[in-house]
């Protein structure tokens, strides 16, 4: 049954033909975006190196290998890149072709392997902030052609850099222009749909990413030059532009429209969709512009102070992007060092358990609850990386490790969906804004914790990774089920619906909303 309370899915269903092919299409996207954030696995891999040749102030000389292998065995700091007083002048890799070997990032240029790394990472950052925005000014479609446009040249041109700094600078705009394109595709597809098929595509969408995941190690085998390789996976940009740019295959959003008083255009639209779908006219014609629900607009930070539930059930769902976040990039981007293995096989079955992971959420979300499956997640994330400390067979560790992966990858999923379902409409975009850039917060620290902070100790990472898996799965139970609840509009709504739902250490807030401060002029609090 469509939605009768959304004047486009009304019009048009819950899901159709129409639907299906625009959101289809519009899903590649997401496996373009992925191999832009996932191919750094293989352009600065972990590979080993030594020095053959070495040169001091004044003479060159050759040193004997055994006594610097020795020497690289007695230490794990910069210092064993440095033999008495002289510096290397050549060095031997064992592999070719890559970013680490071009760029000479080992030793005492070591870093800007993870600096690059929260570089991209930071481009996510100003992505999410500002993709927002602009789609709203200037509509979804629109900036999808222009984002799609951006990311080729970003990203082809990234296959060109002849230095580190040159580099790290085009993939912060790769970044900035993946992830903007990605969440404009995902909020336009999300505005076609309703009913369950909020859940089916939400999470379906993931579903590109992890078969892009998937097919990755096998393209990264067959072109090893990372040059090469980042080319060739840039050039389907160009492809995915020109069928943007194809006249009303992708149309604008509807709503958008709607929310911008063009309902000629939007009429058009949708009379073609109910076309497609094969939908009966109404009784009466509906008027786009009368008779349907107003969102409210406005709502301030000094109304959320009257609301001791939301604060804390906001606190705890920004921490939980945040973990989410730091712990799925830190396994991802630093799978070299925490994941022992094969690099091209662990890729391969970590694609394989992200569809594994995205198919059981859609499984739990439409049969079981959000609460304590959330929670589920990422105790279980938290324990199997924890496991691996336990254990020196290295199969053991990689199997744990994959299950760890497993388990935050269907954790991140979920916390999308389960974060709009508590947040209430009036500030629903944004808190989950919010909570993105808490995410990405997450994400840019996780090369350092990875690959940095394992240095001091190898442990280290997954001690902090496996910890705060643990603790945000105890703050998941702060959090209310919401399976099968209706999403609260207004603030006042949103609290009530939050303080009549348990959740772990907000026994002792109030509850009496009917008591609380109102401010009947405030649309945060009342519906128009």
């Amino acid at each position: 049954m469509a939605d009768d309370h959304d004047r486009v899915i009304s019009r048009i269903g819950n899901i159709g033909r129409w639907q299906a092919r625009t959101i289809g299409i519009i899903s590649i996207a997401s496996g373009l975006t992925a191999w832009q954030t996932l191919i750094v696995g293989f352009l600065i891999p972990e590979i080993d190196f030594k020095c053959i040749r070495w040169e001091n102030s004044t003479t060159k000389l050759e040193v004997d290998l055994q006594d610097i292998q020795l020497l690289q065995q007695e230490s794990n700091t910069t210092e064993e890149c440095l033999f008495r007083e002289a510096e290397c002048m050549e060095w031997e890799y064992s592999e070719y072709g890559n970013v680490v070997q071009q760029f000479n990032l080992i030793c005492s240029r070591d870093v800007y392997r993870s600096l690059t790394s929260s570089l991209y990472m930071g481009g996510q950052i100003v992505g999410i902030l500002l993709s927002g925005v602009l789609s709203d000014l200037f509509g979804r479609r629109k900036m999808m052609i222009i984002i799609s446009l951006l990311l080729t040249i970003s990203s082809c041109s990234t296959a060109a850099a002849n230095s580190v700094e040159s580099f790290g600078a085009l993939r912060f705009f790769t970044a900035m222009f993946g992830v903007s394109l990605f969440t404009t595709s995902f909020v336009y597809s999300m505005e076609l749909v309703g009913g369950i098929w909020n859940v089916y595509i939400g999470i379906g969408l993931e579903f590109p990413w992890a078969f892009a995941y998937m097919i990755l190690p096998g393209i990264a085998y067959l072109i090893p030059n990372w040059s090469h390789l980042q080319l060739a996976l840039s050039l389907p940009n160009i492809l995915f532009t020109g069928v943007l740019l194809i006249p009303g295959l992708i149309p604008e959003s509807p709503k958008w429209l709607l929310m911008h008083n063009r309902d000629k255009e939007a009429e058009e639209i949708l009379v073609m969709a109910e076309k497609m779908n094969k939908r009966e006219k109404s009784v009466k014609e509906q008027d786009l512009g009368t008779g349907a629900y107003v969102e409210p607009k406005s709502w301030s930070v000094k109304d959320i102070l009257y609301c001791p539930h939301m604060i804390v059930c906001t606190l705890a769902m920004f921490f939980l992007w945040f973990t989410n976040s730091m712990v799925y990039y830190g396994l991802v981007l630093n799978s070299g060092t925490l994941m022992p293995g094969d690099r091209y096989i662990n890729t391969l079955i970590s694609g394989s358990l992200e569809v594994l992971a995205y198919a059981l959420t859609i499984v739990v979300f439409v049969y079981g609850g959000r609460r304590f499956t959330q929670s589920g997640t990422l105790l279980f994330c938290g324990i199997s990386l924890l496991l691996t400390l336990t254990t020196s067979d290295v199969t053991g560790k990689m199997a744990l490790s994959q299950i760890g992966k497993l388990a935050i990858t269907a954790s991140f999923a979920m916390v999308y969906l389960y974060a709009a379902e508590i947040f209430p409409t009036v500030c629903r975009n944004a808190a989950m804004s919010f909570s993105s850039f808490f995410a990405r917060i997450g994400s840019v620290i996780a090369p350092f914790a990875g690959r940095e902070l394992g240095k001091v100790n190898p442990s280290l990472p997954i001690w902090l990774f496996g910890l705060c898996s643990i603790v945000a799965g105890v703050l998941s139970l702060v959090l209310p089920e919401t399976k099968d609840s209706s999403l609260p509009d207004t603030l006042v709504e949103g609290e009530t619906f939050l303080s009549s739902r348990p959740g772990l250490f907000r026994r002792c807030l109030p509850k009496k909303t009917e008591e609380r401060k109102e401010n009947k002029d405030n649309k945060a609090y009342e519906r128009d």
